[in-house]
């Protein structure tokens, strides 16, 4: 683990300040945490307050206000609009004091993924002029933001499993979804006879019948006619199932009886980080999954090569060099061309 450190300056030009922390996670998780109303509530401020989330759309367009209480009383609040929200990578928005409501703060903040699976998070506050930027930083900011942070430090830590393991590849898989054009669905893929749209439909479809096994009954949605809109559906159906599983269990006569959120994670969550490189590909995109876990799913594989073959969930391996990357090894390992192009 890196020790945790909070770098606040001050531009001397320009009335901004600028905050830079690492992280031990990646950034989709840090990114979770900062729209996630639930999560986002936990962390942020001092730990002498609590947080009330008042109002919160974290998208793009979307509103957010929130109010920071000590001793069941309320001491500060604010509110704002985001600009732009682009998932594990950016995010833009609007801040206001509501005890100065003239002045209005836009902040940048960005996600950079550093080797081994950590963040580099950089936040960038731009105010209306050197008074206020100087006394925001004279009114105690520097503890606020190192608590809060702290804090946030906490709760990524305490955070494993499969709810988690599912957030950050749902999220991915949605980044994706979300980049694609109306022209961009009806592409091939790296997988035979299936389009952009089809590696879509794929992930919803199986998973809400495999669900069946443990009762529970997911409605059809309709995939081709908004691929975005259904994947953010399927993903808060997916999502609040694996946060709380309630003692579920699947049974299936090929995996016998797990629990819910055990089979989620084993079997659909793998294939939608599996089918990313496959909608990346589709997409005119470079996929990224990471080579430590291209090479532990290479590892636990290569034991069961025969079986997973006789079941006809991969075709022919694809010959590689020796010295091929963990991602183009795994995908031609699951019979997938590692050069395939559109």
């Amino acid at each position: 683990m890196t020790e945790p450190k909070t770098a606040i300056t001050a531009d001397a030009k320009v009335p901004t300040i600028e905050i830079v922390r690492e992280f031990d996670a990646a950034p989709e998780r840090v990114f979770r945490a900062h729209v996630d109303p639930d999560l986002f509530a936990q962390w942020v401020g001092p730990r002498s307050m609590t947080t009330r989330i008042l109002r919160w759309e974290a998208r793009t367009g979307g509103e957010w206000a929130f109010a920071n209480d000590r001793g069941g009383e309320e001491v500060a609040a604010f509110y704002g609009s985001f600009h732009d929200v682009r998932p594990g990578e950016r995010i833009v928005r609007t801040a206001t004091y509501t005890g100065d409501a003239d002045n209005v703060a836009l902040e940048t903040l960005t996600f950079e993924a550093l080797a081994g699976g950590r963040t580099r998070l950089r936040a960038m506050s731009l105010v209306k002029d050197f008074a206020t930027r100087d006394g925001i930083l004279a009114g105690g900011m520097e503890g606020g933001v190192g608590d809060g942070f702290d804090k946030l430090d906490e709760l990524l830590a305490a955070q494993s499993g499969p709810s988690q393991r599912h957030a950050d590849d749902a999220a991915r898989f949605a980044a994706l979804v979300e980049s694609a054009s109306p022209d961009d669905w009806a592409r091939p893929s790296p997988v035979a006879e299936w389009t952009a749209l089809d590696v879509v439909k794929h992930l919803v479809e199986w998973s809400r019948g495999f669900l069946k096994g443990a009762g529970v009954e997911l409605e059809p949605l309709d995939v081709a006619a908004d691929p975005v809109a259904a994947w953010r559906r399927h993903t808060a159906d997916i999502q609040s199932i694996v946060d709380d599983p309630a003692g579920r269990v699947l049974s299936n006569p090929n995996t016998g009886d797990v629990p819910v959120d055990a089979a989620i994670d084993q079997f659909y969550t793998a294939d939608v980080w599996a089918h990313s490189w496959d909608l990346a590909k589709a997409l005119g995109r470079e996929p990224d999954l990471g080579d430590e876990r291209c090479l532990a799913a290479l590892e636990g594989m290569a034991p069961i090569d025969e079986m997973l073959r006789a079941s006809g969930q991969f075709g022919p391996a694809v010959p590689v060099a020796d010295d091929a990357s963990p991602q183009d090894r795994f995908a031609a390992f699951i019979g997938r061309d590692p050069q395939w192009k559109p």
